[in-house]
């Protein structure tokens, strides 16, 4: 692209080389009028003169710092060029008036009023003055000095016209030029914001920064100024899988009234946007079905609609408005499109990693229950037997010189202690880690755990589990009914002084149902659980946390001396992940992360 000074030096350079070509006309003027009685080459002289002129200007063209003076040198030059015609000793009326004109027209390309005016006032001047020396009296030329002076009239006239018309044109290209610069500006920060917001939706693991991210994401699809951003209204809405209604999620510049409003996504702006899958533009907000209650929306003027889509599934929508009418453009409308794209994929990576940080915190609670828990058991069993058989010991060791007749019976006593802790301690063992759900699965788990419970405590324990059902169940979920099953059986025998507990595992529907029951005293269930926590004891708790990683719901139905039913009711559909995801699975974005988790760890 060519420079300022560069443009003006060509213009220049193509007016200086409009002078050989007038000096050219006169020389033709000259032969062509020139009075019969008068020698051609008497004109010699005057056009010497012009090509002097000529070069001299050539000398200042080549100069430097001389931009202000060009015009007063090209009108310098002109009536210099005139004059050594006008004054010349064979001098014809004729010869000057159309060198004159000449030099008017030629003066129409240099758009400069103040200097074409002199100019032109000069020439005039100049061809009176040559009038009135060749005849002494302009008296004869009256006609020709006024058409001259008319001529130079229009001259200044169209000069002016085309200085106003270059001044106008050249604000117009400064105001393109720097247009072209605001835009290029605006191009840059645009990409440059895009490209902060591509990295934070696809880095950021962290749900609460994701939607802010997508909230702020509005400005760049504003046809505003930076500064009135920072009016925008935005919220994001998320289907619940529960009501299967969209959610405020996250909002800027909403009211409280208005975060426990939901929408059916079944009317206006939003059904329109989840139904063709594009984002849609709004105006009057008020007129919408289900917008138009929103309190934060009433004086929207503009309003964007964004769908949350991947896939074939739409997870919810991102809503921008303004109270400015036309705030938002259509030309960024893919951008957005994409930003809807990227923040659905950004919340589906920030679930799951928020889920995968609570399950790793929940693992290590209940690893930490369950040494608390070992601990108990230790204490109240095989720590009190190895105690018991230790103080036995030393009491027959002083009856070995003082009654011997009672050693055997009390070494029989002894035996029989011993044979009791070991007991225990290979239930505990079992408990911990029963082999036999490994190897044999969980109904043989179960008759082996219905056995240990005669062996040790004299309590009868019935089993029934489905055949079908067990064949499902995968391996987390056969642990976790069995430790369940244990805690409320062994619950079952500690408190109900129940004659037979039945553990029963059925199911139909993709459902499958838990049934521990009992014949015991049974209690007062509200009662109990009102100060469950206050007792000291958490089999309740326990159960109730292991019901959660099946994704399923424990019910406990007693009554004081009807027994007690403890029932836990699972898909048994669930992927792993899905089940990890129990506390935050309220949103179909978030049922979506656990099985785009699932095929990845398939494929």
């Amino acid at each position: 692209m060519q420079t300022k000074s560069e443009r003006f030096g060509q213009r220049d350079w193509a007016l200086y080389a409009a002078r050989w070509l007038i000096i050219l006309l006169i020389a033709v003027a000259i032969i062509v009028l020139n009075d019969p009685n008068a020698a051609i080459s008497a004109y010699i002289t005057p056009i010497v003169e012009a090509m002097l002129v000529n070069i001299i200007l050539l000398l200042v063209l080549q100069g430097r710092g001389v931009g202000s003076m060009l015009s007063p040198s090209f009108a310098v030059a002109d009536a210099l060029t005139l004059a050594a015609f006008a004054f010349n000793q064979v001098s014809d009326a004729r010869v000057t008036f159309t060198a004159a004109s000449l030099l008017l027209v030629s003066a129409l390309v240099r758009p400069d009023v103040q200097w074409n005016a002199l100019q032109a006032l000069a020439l005039v001047i100049i061809s009176a003055l040559s009038v009135l020396r060749t005849h002494g009296s302009i008296t004869e030329h009256t006609g020709d000095l006024l058409n001259l002076a008319l001529l130079a009239a229009s001259m200044v006239l169209t000069s002016y016209a085309l200085d106003r018309w270059y001044g106008t044109l050249r604000r117009r290209i400064n105001a393109l030029r720097l247009a072209e610069e605001e835009h290029n500006q605006d191009r840059q920060e645009y990409t440059r914001a895009i490209s902060e917001l591509t990295y934070t939706l696809g880095a950021n693991l962290n749900y609460r920064k994701v939607l802010d991210a997508a909230l702020g994401a509005g400005r760049l699809g504003l046809a505003l100024p930076e500064r009135e951003g920072s009016g925008l209204i935005s919220a994001v809405f998320l289907f619940h899988s529960l009501d299967n209604k969209l959610h405020i999620a996250s909002c800027r510049r909403f009211p409280r009234a208005d975060e426990d409003k939901t929408l059916a996504g079944k009317q206006g702006i939003v059904a329109q946007a989840l139904t063709e899958a594009i984002p849609i533009f709004g105006s009057d907000v008020r007129k919408d079905p289900e917008l138009g209650f929103f309190i934060g929306l009433q004086y929207a003027k503009s309003l964007l609609c964004i769908p949350l889509r991947a896939g074939y599934d739409n997870f919810g929508v991102l809503i921008y408005a303004s109270e400015r009418p036309s705030a938002f453009t259509q030309d960024h409308i893919e951008v957005l499109t994409m930003i809807g794209i990227q923040t659905t994929l950004a919340l589906q990576n920030s679930l799951l990693y928020h889920n995968l940080l609570t399950e790793k915190e929940r693992i290590i609670d209940a690893e930490e229950e369950a040494r608390k828990k070992l601990a108990r058991d230790l204490h109240d069993g095989p720590i009190q037997g190895v105690a018991a058989i230790a103080m036995r010991a030393g009491y027959i060791t002083k009856l070995v010189t003082k009654q011997p007749a009672q050693v055997p019976d009390e070494l029989k006593k002894l035996e029989d202690l011993a044979r009791n802790t070991t007991k225990d301690m290979r239930h505990m063992l079992f408990v911990l880690r029963p082999l036999v759900l490994e190897t044999q699965g969980l109904r043989a788990a179960l008759n082996q755990l219905a056995d240990k419970m005669m062996e040790m405590h004299k309590q009868a324990v019935s089993v029934r589990v489905d055949a079908q059902i067990e064949s499902v169940l995968d391996r987390q979920q056969q642990d976790v009914i069995f430790y369940i099953s244990e805690e409320a059986v062994n619950n079952a025998r500690k408190h109900a002084e129940a004659q037979i507990i039945s553990v029963s595992v059925t199911g139909e529907s993709g459902m499958a149902v838990l049934e521990v029951a009992d014949n015991g005293k049974g209690f007062n269930v509200d009662a109990v659980s009102g100060n469950y926590e206050t007792r000291g004891s958490l089999g309740m708790i326990n159960m109730r946390e292991r019901a959660e990683m099946l994704d399923g719901t424990l019910s406990i139905s007693s009554a004081p001396g009807k027994g007690t039913k403890i029932t836990i009711i699972f898909p048994v559909y669930m992927h792993d992940t899905a089940r990890l995801l129990k506390q935050n699975m309220t949103t179909k974005l978030a049922i979506a992360a656990a099985e785009r988790s699932n095929n990845g760890k398939e494929a």
